[in-house]
């Protein structure tokens, strides 16, 4: 998989490129101080992946993806949350976005959701981007829901249910969000210990969970089966005693 680094900041450089060199199947074709050196280069070497900073002189990150003829995957850095909004109206191409200092184990999640993407394209028509979650966070995530876009805190969500074409987050507070996209599409984007998918048509908050029997288990009084093929896995992620 070929991958460019392009960040204004040296240490942030380096230390992407540090943990991209223990991944085998990562090769760094380049690495920029700038989008406009990046673009040069992009003109005559495709790439897959760029792990792009969002604020930088002359062309921020965010104008740098809106300029491009053929877009890569875009796993984003930057030091502040705020430009999340602006990174999902870029939903077609933007696998992630991590707020600075990049941990380890934040990027290599990330670098896993765009090879699942990835896959998923390979095989699927994709979701149409106006209407996808958008996995922006390990605390929250924005689903866009009756064109509007709302921030969810993964603490108050309780479980995601698909039926037909659509998908509900359900939250504590009793609130609802009903986004067009598959169960599959939002568990690629939701990589967060704390949730798993226990049945076909649902993704949940392993914290909310009240208890368990035999094929079922219970949130917030909704009873929510548990198929065969992930009975395991369930009980395998709460170790029960």
């Amino acid at each position: 998989m070929r991958c460019l680094i392009v960040d204004d900041e040296e240490m942030s450089r380096v230390h992407i490129r540090g943990i991209c060199q223990n991944i085998p199947d990562i090769e760094i074709v380049g690495i920029f101080d700038n989008a406009l050196a990046a673009n040069a280069y992009l003109s005559q070497h495709p790439v897959d992946l760029i792990f792009l900073d969002i604020e930088m002189p002359d062309c921020s990150g965010i104008e740098f993806v809106k300029n491009m003829e053929q877009v890569p995957g875009i796993i984003f850095t930057t030091a502040k949350e705020n430009y999340a909004i602006k990174a999902f109206d870029l939903i077609d191409h933007v696998v992630d976005y991590i707020v600075k200092p990049v941990a380890s184990m934040r990027l290599l999640r990330a670098i896993k959701r765009f090879r699942a993407q990835r896959d998923e394209q390979s095989v699927a028509t994709p979701v149409p981007s106006s209407t996808i979650a958008s996995y922006l966070s390990d605390n929250f995530i924005f689903v866009k829901s009756e064109k509007r876009l709302v921030k969810i805190n993964l603490e108050d969500l309780l479980y995601v249910e698909t039926t037909g074409d659509y998908s509900i987050f359900k939250l504590q507070n009793g609130q609802q969000f009903v986004v067009q996209s598959s169960l599959k599409n939002i568990g690629n984007k939701i990589q967060h210990p704390n949730f798993i998918k226990v049945h076909r048509s649902y993704i949940v908050n392993l914290n909310k969970i009240v208890d368990i029997e035999e094929n079922t288990l219970v949130i917030d009084r909704k009873v929510i089966p548990i198929s065969r093929a992930h009975r395991a896995g369930l009980l395998e992620r709460i170790m029960p005693i």
